[in-house]
């Protein structure tokens, strides 16, 4: 083995087992108090609201804690994966855990926060921390272990019902996702967290928590929140009908018509 490797080895291996402090994320805002109950004492959680409130970062470190501690046996990765605005690279060489990586960069930068760039790397060899395709997750069952689902504002209903149904014992399953409108790309019928929001109120199904962030929670940089801010109101501006690409649209089509 060359000397680098064997460094990169002695040192993977030193933070796995000597790492024993764990950081602390303390709640900010009313919303994300409640996230951190949701996560402590349900099931299912569903954080949904405005970009930038918390809601990857709150879920990932409690998930990343569970496991530090021994709580659970392993954290599998979601995420419901859409080329932005139709644009895409193409397809992307590699193996399927190669192909997602650039898709779960902000939750394993979040776990590598957490428990260690080392001990992600280690436990991605060895499947503790797994990176899982919406496409391969039926009829799994999941046990011991922590379920991340980012961006779900992007779900459709049939994938939450196969999410929904691979729940084991000592298993919670968490939605992260902008349902604002502004963030979410699948446009055609029911969003999936709309759905799972309506079913779990039609049947009174118990042991689900669902906390609703607002533009007002955002604790990203202060340019963000402007941002935020602005796309969120022009979102429902544009729904009127009275939005700044609306009005454009309306501009051009009375040009035509002129000439």
């Amino acid at each position: 083995m060359k000397r680098s490797q064997k460094e990169h080895s002695q040192r993977i291996q030193k933070e796995k087992f000597v790492r024993k402090e764990f950081p602390l994320i303390l709640p900010r805002n009313e919303a994300q108090k409640q996230l951190q109950e949701g996560l402590k004492f349900n099931s299912l959680v569903v954080a949904a609201g405005s970009s930038g409130v918390g809601k990857t970062l709150m879920a990932t470190y409690h998930a990343a804690r569970k496991l530090h501690f021994g709580d659970i046996k392993k954290i599998i990765l979601i995420r419901a994966y859409q080329p932005l605005a139709g644009r895409t690279t193409g397809f992307l060489p590699g193996t399927l855990e190669e192909k997602l990586i650039p898709y779960y960069a902000q939750m394993l930068a979040y776990l590598e926060d957490a428990l260690g760039k080392g001990s992600v790397e280690v436990a991605l060899k060895s499947k503790t921390i797994e990176i899982c395709s919406l496409e391969t997750i039926r009829g799994r069952s999941w046990d011991d272990a922590i379920v991340l689902v980012d961006e779900s504002q992007n779900l459709y209903p049939m994938e939450v019902q196969a999410l929904c149904t691979r729940i084991g014992e000592n298993c919670q399953l968490i939605f992260m996702g902008d349902n604002s409108g502004v963030q979410t790309d699948n446009h055609k019928g029911m969003s999936g967290l709309d759905y799972l929001a309506r079913i779990v109120q039609k049947y009174n199904i118990e042991d689900c928590c669902f906390v609703q962030f607002t533009k007002e929670h955002v604790e990203r940089g202060s340019l963000t929140k402007s941002f935020v801010f602005a796309f969120e109101d022009e979102y429902l501006l544009d729904i009127k009908g009275e939005g700044i690409i609306k009005e454009y649209d309306k501009f051009k089509t009375s040009g035509r018509k002129k000439q």
